[in-house]
């Protein structure tokens, strides 16, 4: 009888041994695949750049071609973002990979200044939407107002298109950066939105208060 108990216990042991084994490679798998995407997206990025930066020079054709790239940068990175970011919200192993998440983040404040800068030199019309939100909310209503925004900054993109660059910006995540940027603004709540580095809203905004500022 002891004999079946031990083997039951070596048995159970086994298991979980395989599954905490499991779930450390299921883990690294998933950082190898955000270093990665954020790798491509980064040599993407480099280019968008030097061509905006190269335009200041310019002629009408480049600019359009900065546009687009721009364009195609943004929704790139935007779609791979939520991607990261759920990854991240199911992983307990590894803790870099929220490092890699605080690179995501500083690529997307990058692109900002990218935007505004191509803007101003291309005399171009559309509207830089900043969403900074927690990542790792830490109440329910959190959770629920970062969650109900998020699909109200997907919704209002698949609204406006191009005519507006919507740029997720995680806040939580004690980057001096962006830590600068909430203190700039004077934000004291997330979820929070800057359109246009004017116009300014903290906690849950609807999408109508949104819409009528950049009016698609």
């Amino acid at each position: 009888m002891k004999n079946i108990y031990l083997q039951a216990l070596v048995l159970t042991i086994l298991i979980f041994l395989s599954g905490v084994m499991f779930g450390i490679w299921l883990d690294n798998y998933r950082l190898s695949s955000i270093r990665q995407t954020l790798l491509a997206e980064s040599i993407f990025w480099d280019d968008t750049l030097f061509l905006t930066r190269y335009s200041k020079f310019y002629t009408k054709d480049l600019c359009n071609k900065s546009l687009e790239l721009n364009l195609l940068y943004n929704q790139k990175i935007y779609e791979k973002g939520r991607e990261i970011e759920e990854i991240i919200k199911r992983n307990i192993f590894t803790p870099e990979i929220k490092e890699e998440l605080k690179r995501y983040t500083l690529m997307q404040a990058e692109f900002w200044l990218n935007s505004i800068e191509l803007r101003k030199s291309c005399n171009l019309t559309f509207h830089t939407v900043v969403h900074l939100q927690e990542i790792f909310p830490k109440s329910i209503e959190a959770i629920s107002d970062n969650k109900a925004q998020a699909n109200i900054m997907l919704s209002l993109k698949e609204k406006c298109g191009n005519k507006i660059m919507l740029i997720p910006l995680n806040a939580d995540l004690n980057l001096t950066s962006i830590d600068a940027i909430l203190y700039e603004y004077n934000i004291k709540k997330l979820p929070a939105v800057i359109i246009d580095e004017k116009y300014v809203f903290e906690g849950l905004t609807s999408f109508a208060t949104l819409n009528e500022i950049v009016q698609c």
